[in-house]
């Protein structure tokens, strides 16, 4: 009789995860335009932002800045950087990233700006951490109708990095 309770119940509950809907995945290194998510990294044990660089082509239609990641004890980490989630939105137009598990940044505020000064796409940059949260927040207000593109690359013989990708009009 045991038997056939949880048989009952181990049915039901199947039952029920069969109606919830999946999550559509989100596409890492789709091109964003108006508003749109993409994901990527792995959970850890926690990591650091290392650096962060912008570059720009001559036309200054494209610029690309890349955000280095580091383990929890600022040290190089090599595979896949950890988890982020990267929102593009309008009015204002900005992208705004969120890093989990990182309460830590070898940089701060006005060196994250000071890189992005000179932007011709990136109008303000704001940073915070959060240490009870154990997360980082950048955000990057943007030139109206940016496209973006933001994926991963596994670091091999460099640590890990965060890419994003600035498609101005």
């Amino acid at each position: 009789m045991k038997f056939i309770s949880y048989l009952a119940v181990f049915l039901f509950s199947t039952s029920l995860w069969a109606a919830i809907a999946p999550h559509k995945p989100v596409v890492p290194g789709r091109i964003l335009a108006g508003q749109g998510e993409a994901i990527g990294g792995v959970a850890g044990s926690g990591f650091t932002l290392m650096d962060l660089r912008r570059t720009a082509a001559k036309n200054r239609k494209i610029e690309r800045i890349v955000i280095d990641v580091g383990d929890r004890d600022g040290a190089i980490k090599h595979g896949l950087p950890g988890y982020y989630h990267a929102e593009l939105k309008q009015n204002p137009a900005r992208l705004i990233l969120d890093f989990s598990q990182m309460p830590k940044s070898i940089l701060d505020q006005s060196r994250v700006v000071g890189r992005m000064k000179g932007s011709a796409i990136v109008t303000r940059t704001a940073m915070s951490l959060d240490p009870v949260d154990n997360t980082l927040n950048l955000t990057l207000g943007l030139k109206k109708n940016t496209k973006v593109r933001v994926f991963q690359v596994a670091g091999q013989k460099s640590t890990s990095k965060v890419v994003i990708d600035l498609l101005a009009e």
